[in-house]
Order: C-alpha cells, then structure tokens, then sequence
C-alpha cells in the first residue's frame, strides 16, 4: 500500500485527537473522582451503580424514620419523667393536708399549688414534638387535653407509625388515655388531682387517704408506659445501628465500582500528556518534510 503524505497527517491529527480525548477523561475523572462519567464508560457498572445509590436513598429515608422515632420517644420519655415528678409533688402535698394539725390556711395553699400542678399535668398531656402532639394518636396536629375538660377528654386511640424497613413499622405514639387514664374514670390522674384540691378545700381527710392510693394507681400506670418508652427506644437505636452499617457497605460496594484510584489516574495522566508531547513532536517533523527536501 502506498503511503501519502495525506495519509500520514489523517493519521497524525487522529492520533492527536485521541490522546486529547483520553487526557480529557482523565481530567474529568480526577476533578470529579468518578470513573464513571457517561453510562457507556462501563455499562454493566452503572448498573450496580444505580442500584447502589437507589438503596442508599431508600435506606436514608429509613434512617430518618428511625432518628424521628427515638426523638419522638425521648419527648415521651422527658414527659414520663415530669409527670412521675408532678405526682411525687402531689403525694407529699396530700400527704401534709391530710393530717389534722394542718391549719385551714395551709389546707388552701396546699390545695393552690395541686391546682398548679393539675395545669401542669395538662401541659405535659399536650406536650409535641416537632410541631406534633405526641400523646393524642393519629390526630398529632390537635391539642388531646384542655383545663377546663382535662379529666374527660378522650384521645384518639390510633398509633402513629414509623417505617424503618420496606416490610415493617414501628409504632411511636402511646394515647393519652393509656398513660393518664381513661376520660371520666375515676383513676384519671386530672380527676384525682382536681378530687385532691376539692378534698383539701373540704378537709375530708378520709378522702385524702384514699387519694394517695389513687396517686400510686396513675404513677403505676405511667411507670408501665415509661416501660414500654423504653423499650421502643432501644428498638429504633438497633434499627439506626443496623441502617449505619448497612450504609457503610453499600457505600463501599459504591466505591469499588465507581472511585477513582487518584493516584493511579494522576501516573495515566501524566503519561497520556508525555505521549500528547512526543505525539506533537513526531508531527512536527513530519509535516516539515515536502518535495523540495528530496531535491536538494
């Protein structure tokens, strides 16, 4: 085959060409830190790729689920702690206002500050978290309890779930009636705080010691939610432990397929640019060699 010099610049400005395009790649590649940058770069690696990333942002997903849960759950848990503290303060009060040497004075101080505390009681019924009213079931966007009607106020009885799998949710909320009793009952701890403040106002001492009786009920009845608070809570923190490594490998997995090998990029970059060189070198003297060479 006869060889012309247009053949051999063809040639030359495709060789060029080619070395230009390789050194793109790689510059491509080290700036973004992906060997993948087009599908067709690897085709049966960008498969795995998107698998990889879908499962990673379905498992983010879980693992905020997971996250809120033991927010949520800790909201409960600091409500349980200040509702078991409301009644401590209600037992030792009802327990100096039913002794007989109490003056009449300090019966209606008592009985003040049990007024106080059943408020309070209240504010802890509508205790939220992020905007949600975490003991009212389903209905997390209204108040479950009121001062007026505190004592019979039904709560929604559903549960508010959290999916931490495709094929498993996690209830979080505990209704308000299950850990301070049910609406009108006579153990609702609104009812007995409300009964104790009467008591105190009528010095019916009788009356006052069966109340601390009634207190231990309903402290008894929050120590069993609490229970349940906290074994929920050590449920979601497996869940976000379990999520965490999940995570760890997948992104692992992401990483053989589709990282760079930096240095190993940087040594081919440096040798496509000497062959881009030696390329430009061996060009030059090709297109300097014409007719008039041969007839000097």
């Amino acid at each position: 085959m006869r060889v012309t010099g247009a053949m051999q610049n063809i040639q030359l400005l495709k060789n060029l060409r080619y070395n230009n395009s390789t050194i793109m790649e790689l510059q491509d590649k080290l700036a973004t830190g992906q060997k993948i940058q087009r599908p067709d770069d690897d085709p049966v690696g960008i498969g795995y790729l998107m698998r990889y990333n879908t499962e990673l942002s379905r498992s983010d997903q879980f693992l905020e689920n997971a996250r809120t849960g033991i927010g949520w759950l800790n909201t409960m848990d600091a409500a349980m702690q200040q509702a078991n503290d409301v009644l401590k303060r209600a037992k030792q009060l009802t327990q100096q206002g039913s002794t007989g040497t109490v003056p009449e004075e300090a019966r209606k101080q008592i009985a003040s500050e049990i007024r106080q505390l059943y408020e309070q009681m209240v504010s802890i019924g509508n205790s939220t978290y992020d905007g949600r009213y975490i003991f009212n079931g389903q209905k997390t966007d209204t108040a479950p309890y009121t001062n007026a009607t505190a004592a019979n106020d039904k709560t929604d009885p559903g549960s508010y779930y959290l999916n931490v799998s495709p094929f498993v949710t996690v209830p979080v909320s505990i209704t308000g009636e299950i850990i301070f009793g049910k609406a009108g009952d006579t153990e609702n701890v609104f009812n007995v705080l409300n009964d104790i403040a009467n008591h105190l106002d009528s010095n019916d001492q009788s009356a006052l010691l069966q109340d601390l009786s009634r207190i231990d009920a309903c402290s008894d009845r929050i120590s069993v939610s609490w229970a349940e608070v906290g074994a929920r809570t050590n449920r979601f923190e497996l869940v976000v432990n379990r999520l965490t490594d999940e995570q760890g490998n997948l992104k692992n997995l992401r990483s053989q397929v589709n990282d760079v090998d930096m240095a190993q990029a940087i040594t081919d970059l440096q040798l496509r640019q000497n062959v881009l060189q030696a390329s430009l070198a061996t060009g030059a003297q090709i297109m300097r060699v014409s007719l008039v060479d041969f007839l000097k």
